[in-house]
């Protein structure tokens, strides 16, 4: 433990047993540096730290530094690492939930990866007990932090490391999604797939993919694996070969199944430029419930996904003991299924 870390805990304890009373004026920088014999930018550093962590009210210039109201402190704090994108905003919301209901504060980062490692010993210095990944996989995490990869499958845990992954049961998904095409009578299905390919362009099918397909094999549409295309993310030209493609060799085609609403974005946009009516008269399926295309979908749940990731490090930073298991999953369910149209004959 550091000088700063050292002098930052004692400190808290003299506040949280209420030596300096809420309201109070709290000892200058001057006096707690020659108290604890460290110099003014050591104890600027401790009370900054205490400010972030809602110790302490910095005034103006000249005002001192005030004690905060103890019953307005929060219990402790997490943090959220993601790009803010509308999936992650559903995630976010359950997080800040759970923690409203427990009293914690919630810190939000999107750092660039060159400094995910900085910023996470900034955290660890600020005293935040855990932090939840949308996207940045399994970084280097301080010691004594916990990990929640949120939208995620389990992956190797380095040894005494303390993380969780928590993802919808994007299997049931897919399953639940094609037996409702399937009973609504299209069988000339084609399937348009991305998100194979943010693991890696040799990684294995998804799981929503392999529900798709399993479904699409019960039902004897044989050539599943011939009708199903991967793209690389976000990626327009591939969805345009795509359909100038794949509309040609099965022209027959009454609906796209895609395995993400970006996915199904993409489709649009190609078939926009195409002139090729999609959705309408080729329907349009997505995966995330977070589009605007009026199309129907399987929602992963995303905000119950955020409320168990904080409920685990909330958990953890009130406990000192890490129970939460290795893999949780999220049921999914069916919206907007009225948008399937009913293929006759």
């Amino acid at each position: 433990m550091t000088v700063t870390e050292k002098i930052c805990r004692e400190l808290k304890r003299r506040l949280e047993e209420g030596i300096y009373p809420d309201g109070s004026r709290f000892p200058s920088e001057s006096a707690l540096a020659d108290e604890f014999s460290v110099n003014k930018m050591t104890m600027n550093k401790v009370v900054s730290l205490l400010a972030d962590q809602h110790y302490l009210i910095r005034g103006t210039r000249g005002a001192g530094t005030r004690v905060a109201d103890n019953s307005c402190r929060p219990c402790g704090t997490i943090a959220f690492f993601s790009p803010l994108a509308p999936y992650s905003i559903c995630i976010l919301r359950g997080v800040y939930a759970e923690a409203l209901r427990r009293n914690f504060a919630v810190v939000i980062e999107s750092p660039a990866v060159e400094d995910l490692q900085h910023r996470l010993d900034m955290l660890r210095r600020m005293n935040v007990a855990g932090i939840i990944s949308a996207t940045y996989g399994i970084p280097v995490l301080p010691e004594g932090m916990a990990l929640c990869c949120v939208d995620s499958e389990p992956r190797t845990v380095p040894e005494g490391k303390k993380i969780v992954f928590i993802n919808s049961d994007n299997f049931q998904g897919g399953v639940r999604m094609m037996e409702e095409i399937c009973r609504r009578g299209h069988r000339e299905i084609l399937v348009f797939s991305a998100e194979r390919f943010h693991s890696g362009r040799q990684a294995p099918k998804t799981p929503r993919v392999c529900g798709f397909h399993r479904v699409m094999e019960s039902r004897g549409i044989k050539d599943y694996e011939e009708r199903t295309f991967y793209s690389a993310p976000d990626s327009l030209a591939d969805a345009k070969f795509f359909l100038e493609t794949y509309l040609k060799r099965f022209p027959r085609t009454t609906l796209i199944a895609a395995d993400s609403d970006g996915s199904a974005g993409m489709i649009h946009a190609a078939a926009l430029e195409l002139k090729v009516k999609c959705p309408a008269q080729i329907a349009l399926t997505g995966f995330g419930n977070v589009t605007q295309l009026p199309v129907a979908g399987v929602d992963q749940n995303p905000v119950r996904q955020g409320e168990l990731a904080a409920r685990y490090l909330i958990e953890y930073a009130s406990t000192g003991e890490w129970t939460a298991p290795l893999c949780t999953r999220v049921e999914t369910s069916l919206v907007n299924v009225e948008r399937i149209p009913i293929q006759l004959g």
